[in-house]
């Protein structure tokens, strides 16, 4: 989504927090998951779908949407926290769940640097983690569906994989099954989208692999502990770290 299309959905179709149970409780159940500070906001129609951004992201120069987002809501906005953009007409939070989870690994690995022939090797690992995990959260009593989870899952994976490249899904229904992801078709056709895929075997995978944490981080935290954690997973070589700016440690409200 541009620019110009996230100021529209924030003015002209309007952003609004949380009011109802269900939504209340998406940044708890979020957070079990995957363990990153996150707002989450009910959007109009201009969202058709979960939508995960940096607080940071400028909309236009030096205009972050943590900034917009503090003067049109009464929300104070700690710095490095991630906005999910959830549509308000979606009253299945295992399914946004799902779709949430898909939109912030993809904003993790544009955000880090996740080898680029590796790419599609990550999204597959995080996303069979991510399941396992959902798995054990449910039979620990979570109020969460894993089979909707999945099918959320599923169709941001969709959107990423099959909606940018245009390549033919030769199983039709694959995307519309809760175990998509342990489908042979799914791996004979990431091969075909990216050469470089490796297929990793799904029983290896754990869900280990996404509790970088026991607290919630700041997103740029966040997202260099899991590139450290894909690096070594994927065997690619360890880069230098960036040096950290400091700042201040949260914009607020004063209206």
């Amino acid at each position: 989504m541009r620019s110009g299309e996230i100021l529209g959905l924030i003015w002209r179709d309007g952003v609004a927090l949380p009011s109802d149970g269900g939504h209340r409780n998406f940044e708890a159940l979020f957070g079990q998951i995957l363990p990153v500070r996150t707002a989450a906001l009910l959007a109009g129609k201009a969202c058709p779908h979960p939508l995960a951004m940096s607080d940071e992201l400028e909309l236009a120069p030096a205009l972050p949407l943590g900034d917009v987002l503090v003067e049109e809501l009464p929300l104070d906005l700690p710095y490095g926290t991630m906005v999910l953009f959830l549509p308000e007409w979606e009253t299945d939070m295992s399914l946004l769940l799902g779709g949430a989870v898909g939109e912030t690994f993809q904003l993790m690995i544009n955000l880090a640097c996740v080898p680029m022939e590796r790419e599609t090797d990550a999204l597959y690992l995080l996303a069979h983690a991510a399941v396992r995990r959902v798995a054990g959260l449910a039979a620990r009593g979570c109020p969460v569906d894993p089979g909707a989870f999945n099918l959320g899952l599923a169709g941001c994976l969709q959107r990423h994989w099959a909606g940018s490249s245009g390549a033919q899904i030769m199983d039709p229904t694959l995307f519309a099954r809760e175990d998509f992801l342990w489908q042979p078709s799914l791996t004979h056709y990431l091969a075909r989208l990216d050469p470089g895929f490796t297929a990793p075997d799904p029983r290896i995978i754990s869900a280990d692999l996404l509790g970088v944490s026991d607290q919630p981080l700041q997103l740029p935290e966040w997202t260099s502990r899991m590139e450290a954690v894909m690096r070594a997973v994927l065997g690619a070589p360890e880069r230098e770290p960036a040096p950290v700016h400091s700042g201040l440690a949260a914009r607020f409200n004063l209206q």
